[in-house]
């Protein structure tokens, strides 16, 4: 029986594929947990104008995060901050707060493109990467300085 994988299935396939497999494995096992549906001329024809424009809307997105990344890239940002004599924050400078310092700047960027190692605890400046996939990256100039 012809199928078509509609989530990845281990050691079978992955989502998008389409596999030759027993009919009982398909009407007992994958079938009724909804991981694959019966490959026909019509249901082939529409999965692969589904992942068509799959396609396109990640190139369009991928498109849009590259326009942003040559905005933002080598913005400075500064960020003030409680500390205390030895330069040492009281809390965190995380991802979310640098996302928030960018939608202030009218530059809607989520945190989880934001790429630290570890929160910022200190004073200062710090390069911080921001990865949107697809080749799209920037870098930022972070300055935290000392809040009065």
């Amino acid at each position: 029986m012809k199928v078509i994988l509609i989530k990845n299935v281990d050691g079978f396939g992955k989502a998008g594929e389409i596999k030759e497999t027993k009919d009982g494995y398909a009407r007992n096992f994958l079938i009724p947990q909804g991981l694959v549906k019966l490959a026909s001329k019509k249901s082939i024809n529409e999965f692969t104008i589904l992942q068509q424009r799959k396609q396109n809307m990640k190139a369009k997105q991928v498109k849009k995060y590259q326009e942003v990344a040559q905005k933002i890239n080598n913005l400075k940002l500064i960020i003030k901050a409680k500390a205390d004599k030895n330069k040492k924050l009281f809390g965190s400078i995380n991802a979310a707060k640098i996302a928030e310092e960018l939608r202030g700047r009218h530059y809607d960027i989520d945190s989880k493109f934001i790429k630290l190692e570890e929160p910022i605890k200190n004073l200062g400046y710090y390069d911080i990467n921001l990865d949107f996939g697809g080749g799209a990256n920037a870098k930022l100039g972070l300055t935290i300085t000392r809040e009065e």
